[in-house]
């Protein structure tokens, strides 16, 4: 980069520190040029201005397990008359497709929980999430696996998401 001209880099975000370019200090340059793109995406969009003194953490860092997906075990299930009857011996027949790869599995009204008899993920899951960060994870784990469950998996006898029946 010593040869680019100090506009250029600045044209593409770069920061203007040269000691940040080598390679012991590359986690300095990510950070300086996170708080210059933030910025000025924060500037176009109206937001307030990226504080670099926060923590921050890298978008293909996985989070702890806590922090996946936080869904709210006391909101109320929807077991009613139309959920009711969607439901098989095994639960509500939902599915994802994901790598082009269909996945089939079943979802429990009453407590949330995804079984995925086998395949791709295959167990019993919590939450949706959990099931869908599972199967992202054994499916493509070079991504990072987070999923709202809600919005990935569709119930099969509808073809609507499965937060039409949350």
């Amino acid at each position: 980069m010593a040869g680019i001209a100090p506009e250029r880099l600045a044209e593409q975000w770069i920061p203007g520190d040269p000691e940040l370019r080598s390679l012991d200090r590359f986690p300095d340059f990510l950070a300086a040029r996170r708080s210059l793109l933030a910025n000025v995406l924060n500037e176009l969009l109206g937001l307030p201005r990226y504080d670099a003194q926060a923590t921050h953490r890298d978008t293909d860092e996985l989070p702890a397990d806590e922090e996946l997906i936080v869904e709210d075990p006391t909101a109320p299930t929807l077991v009613g008359a139309k959920v009711q009857e969607l439901r098989t011996k095994h639960g509500v027949e939902i599915h994802a497709v994901y790598e082009g790869q269909r996945v089939d599995a079943y979802y429990d009204p009453a407590s949330r929980v995804v079984r995925i008899p086998s395949g791709p993920g295959q167990g019993e899951y919590e939450t949706p999430s959990g099931a869908a960060v599972a199967l992202v994870h054994d499916l493509n784990p070079h991504v990072n696996p987070n999923r709202n469950g809600w919005t990935f998996w569709t119930v099969t006898a509808t073809g609507r998401l499965l937060q039409s029946i949350r």
